[in-house]
C-alpha cells in the first residue's frame, strides 16, 4: 500500500520503527549532530551547507574575522542497513583583521581547507524494532499520544572516524587560530587524529526527537577534546516543516566554548530538503554570530528485504535436524542388516562345510 509523503514524514521519519531507511530523506541538517540511524542499505545522501559567520576577540584587542564557510556531509549506507560510511568536512573563506600583531594592516583574505572527517557509525540498539514497546495502538489515542517510561530507552549507535587538519585549519576548533600564529596563544596540532562517538537518539510524542552525541576528540594529540551535543527536533502538524534547538559544547585546553543554535527545515519532495539555522555563544574571547543555509539531497537504490520469520526459521532448524536424525538411523539400520546378513551368510557356509564333513 502507497502512502502520501505526509503519512511517510510523520510515521515513518519520525518513529521509523521497522528499520534504518525511510521513504522520505532523513537528514541531520540543520543542526551539527548526527542521528542514531544511518540513511539505509544503497542510499547515498549529500548534505551541504554555507555559513556565514562574524567573529571578534577581546583578548586579541577585538580582532575580528568574517566567515564564510562551505560545508558537506557525505553518507552512504554500506553492506547491511546498521552500517553507514560518512565523510565531511569544510572549506572557508575568510576576511580577517588582525588588531593583536599590527592594526595598521588592512583585512587578510585566506582560503583553505579546514578540518576533514572519515568515519563508520554503526547501530548498536535499536528499541523501535520491539512491537511489544512500540507499536501502534488502534484502540488507544492516549496510548499513542502520551509520554511513557519505555520512550526513555533510546536507540545507541556508536561511531569511530579520523580527522585530518590542514596546517591552515582551525586547531582544536579554535576559528583565531591562524590569527594567533606567532604571538604566545599559537599552539600547534597533528594533522591526524582519531575521533570516537556515542550516539543517543529519543522519539517522543510522535512529534519530537532527542539526540544527543558525546565525542572524545582529536585522540592522539596532547590536547584531546570533548565535544557535547544535544538537539532537540519538532514535527510541527504540517509535516513538511520541522523545527530544532542544539546546545553545543567544547572543551579543551586549548578552547572552551558553549553555542545555541536554532532552526528550521521544509521537506520539498521525497528526496529534497532546504533548511536554515542561527546561532550564537556566551563568550566575549571569541564572540561567534553565525547565519547558515543548507540542503540535502540522496539517490536511492535501496531495495527492501522481506523480514525473517524466526518462528518459521526454527521450525525449519527442526525439520532439518529430523531429517538429519532419521537419516543417520536410516544408515545404522542399513549397516546392521549388513552386518547381520552377512552373519547369516557366514553361518550358512559353516553349516554346509559341516554336513559335507559328515
Amino acid at each position: 500500500m502507497k502512502y502520501t509523503i505526509t503519512l511517510f514524514f510523520t510515521f515513518l521519519v519520525l518513529n521509523n520503527l521497522t528499520s534504518q531507511y525511510t521513504e522520505v530523506i532523513n537528514s541531520n541538517r540543520p543542526g551539527s549532530s548526527q542521528g542514531a540511524f544511518s540513511v539505509g542499505k544503497n542510499v547515498l545522501q549529500f548534505e551541504l551547507g554555507a555559513s556565514f559567520s562574524d567573529l571578534s576577540h577581546e583578548n586579541l584587542k577585538f580582532s575580528y574575522i568574517k566567515e564564510k564557510q562551505a560545508i558537506y556531509t557525505i553518507r552512504y549506507g554500506l553492506l547491511f542497513e546498521k552500517l553507514e560510511l560518512i565523510i565531511n568536512g569544510s572549506i572557508n573563506e575568510n576576511n580577517s583583521t588582525n588588531n593583536y600583531i599590527n592594526p595598521i594592516t588592512s583585512d587578510i583574505k585566506d582560503r583553505f581547507i579546514n578540518k576533514q572527517n572519515l568515519g563508520f557509525k554503526y547501530l548498536v540498539f535499536d528499541p523501535y524494532k520491539n512491537k511489544r514497546w512500540h507499536s501502534t495502538s488502534l484502540i488507544s489515542w492516549k496510548k499513542n499520544n502520551s509520554l511513557r517510561w519505555i520512550d526513555l530507552i533510546p536507540a545507541v549507535s556508536v561511531y569511530a572516524g579520523a580527522n585530518y587538519v590542514p596546517k591552515d585549519g582551525y586547531l582544536y576548533n579554535d576559528r583565531f587560530s591562524i590569527l594567533k600564529k606567532g604571538t604566545i596563544y599559537e599552539n600547534q596540532e597533528n594533522e591526524i587524529s582519531m575521533k570516537a562517538s556515542l550516539i543517543t537518539q529519543h522519539h517522543f510524542l510522535n512529534a519530537w526527537v532527542l539526540i544527543n552525541n558525546f565525542t572524545y576528540d582529536r585522540i592522539g594529540n596532547k590536547k584531546t577534546t570533548l565535544n557535547s551535543l544535544t538537539t532537540l527536533t519538532h514535527n510541527f502538524t504540517n509535516p513538511r516543516w520541522s523545527s530544532m534547538v542544539e546546545f553545543e559544547l567544547i572543551k579543551n585546553d586549548i578552547y572552551t566554548d558553549y553555542l545555541l543554535k536554532s532552526g528550521l527545515a521544509y521537506l520539498l519532495a521525497k528526496n529534497y530538503q532546504v533548511d536554515a539555522s542561527i546561532g550564537s555563544n556566551f563568550k566575549v574571547n571569541p564572540s561567534i554570530l553565525y547565519f547558515n543555509v543548507g540542503f540535502s539531497t540522496r539517490l536511492d537504490w535501496h531495495k527492501d528485504v522481506a523480514p525473517v520469520d524466526k518462528e518459521f526459521k526454527k521450525k525449519q532448524k527442526k525439520r532439518k535436524k529430523l531429517l538429519k536424525s532419521d537419516k543417520k538411523g536410516e544408515k545404522k539400520s542399513q549397516r546392521e542388516s549388513k552386518k547381520n546378513s552377512k552373519k547369516q551368510k557366514k553361518q550358512e557356509k559353516k553349516s554346509k562345510k559341516r554336513s559335507k564333513r559328515n
